[in-house]
């Protein structure tokens, strides 16, 4: 009897330290145009971000750090593609013509106090877009904020992160200038 109190009383103890889970997957919703029907160039997504970490939460001087439960780099990729196929684009990794986009910063950063907790969005992304003719780089960003009562809820960190990284690609999306570095 003593061996199956131990035996559940350190299954309760896994379960009760068990990793968050944390997904980014944004989506891109786009006016139906073909836009950029006849452009050929290579794409590719990196991720720089200068740390894994997608999540941190700080409870007084304990602080938690959390990378995602997806691959953000690879969910970002698939989803960027298919947004600027859908416009008409064939991407060709022979294409003379590169557009890369880098993530420099996808964080969220959580301070718990006793009462409520506060929270932090940050988003920043860069186009570069490099041919025969030149290059071009330009920065995209966003950033939100909001503090609730009691205990930190990860569903409402995700979804506010993963909207605000829809509108960072979507403010970098629909900008015309690196369309027009693409001729």
């Amino acid at each position: 009897m003593r061996y199956l109190w131990l035996t559940l009383a350190i299954l309760l103890a896994g379960c009760a330290t068990q990793v968050p889970s944390f997904i980014v997957a944004p989506q891109i919703f786009w006016p139906q145009q073909m836009e950029l029907n006849g452009k050929v160039f290579s794409f590719a997504l990196v991720d720089l971000r200068p740390r894994a970490q997608t999540l941190t939460i700080r409870q007084g001087s304990k602080e938690q750090h959390y990378r995602t439960s997806n691959d953000v780099r690879a969910q970002l990729e698939q989803t960027v593609a298919a947004a600027l196929q859908e416009k008409g684009a064939t991407l060709n990794s022979q294409s003379p013509v590169q557009m890369k986009i880098q993530i420099n910063q996808l964080q969220s950063n959580v301070i718990q106090r006793p009462l409520d907790h506060q929270v932090t969005n940050q988003v920043t992304m860069t186009v570069f877009i490099q041919s025969d003719n030149g290059s071009f780089t330009k920065s995209y960003a966003g950033d939100s904020n909001f503090t609730s009562p009691l205990k930190v809820d990860l569903a409402a960190v995700e979804r506010e992160l993963r909207v605000l990284t829809e509108q960072v690609l979507n403010q970098l999306l629909q900008d015309p200038a690196w369309k027009d570095a693409l001729n």
